[in-house]
């Protein structure tokens, strides 16, 4: 008897190292090649603001939305293309557009909290009414680069049980003013996870490690990486290297 539960013990044991180098071990050639079936984003109808963009997660059932805020002059269909070959193992990609049209596709957030915030709730609710219960409402992953993390930044605070877990790209302390460090303080046990990345050639460097030491001293879960040789932008053939680990830590 004791031989036979050592059998199972050995047996339950290979199973559970195999699905975890099937999650946490998988090649990142195997992610390229997986992402070159990607195909083209669709467009998601959102009533009283720009059309989003989205593409469908890799798998069935109830699953997360990773949001995308692009920087200003981003061109949010070309992004959502880039972030979908890394993101869409994790959930639905997700990618709204700024308020302000800057031509040929370029738009731009105009430093406008609110209205951000607005563009986004809309988004994640039109998506939700397309595709029903496959789209998760909370602990979601939230995304933004350069002026989209300054509005990131924000909305993850007035929002920790739709936005837990955190992907600031080029974040900067001075994106948090007044209330902010009582709104962390207040959302601290709402936030699960953040990681913050930021080139080591980019300005905003030194800030980042800042918003770091904010994070950490709330006792909030933070990664900070600060990427060498890298400036203000992650090239897009790139985006697998750089992202697919803190996207596996997040969604952990």
């Amino acid at each position: 008897m004791t031989i036979l539960r050592g059998m199972l013990r050995l047996r339950a044991l290979a199973v559970l190292a195999l699905a975890l180098a099937m999650v946490i071990g998988v090649p990142t050639e195997a992610w390229a090649k997986s992402a070159e079936a990607i195909g083209e984003p669709q467009r998601l109808e959102v009533p009283g603001f720009a059309d989003a963009f989205y593409f469908r997660p890799r798998g069935r059932g109830l699953k997360p939305v990773i949001i995308y805020l692009h920087g200003r002059g981003g061109n949010p269909e070309e992004d959502c293309r880039k972030w979908a070959r890394v993101a869409t193992q994790f959930g639905w990609v997700l990618c709204p557009q700024g308020p302000e049209d800057r031509g040929g596709g370029s738009r731009s957030w105009a430093n406008n909290v609110g209205v951000g915030k607005e563009i986004i709730d809309a988004s994640l609710a039109s998506l939700r009414a397309k595709f029903h219960r496959r789209v998760q409402l909370r602990g979601n992953i939230l995304v933004g680069f350069s002026e989209g993390a300054f509005i990131a930044m924000q909305v993850g605070l007035h929002d920790p049980k739709t936005w837990s877990r955190w992907l600031i790209l080029a974040a900067n302390d001075q994106y948090w003013w007044g209330d902010a460090p009582q709104l962390l303080h207040d959302a601290r046990k709402k936030i699960r996870r953040v990681y913050l990345l930021t080139g080591e050639n980019d300005e905003v460097a030194q800030n980042t490690e800042r918003v770091g030491e904010l994070v950490k001293a709330e006792a909030i879960p933070v990664r900070v990486a600060i990427k060498p040789g890298m400036g203000h932008e992650v090239p897009a053939d790139r985006m697998i290297t750089n992202y697919r680990r803190p996207l596996l830590w997040l969604a952990r």
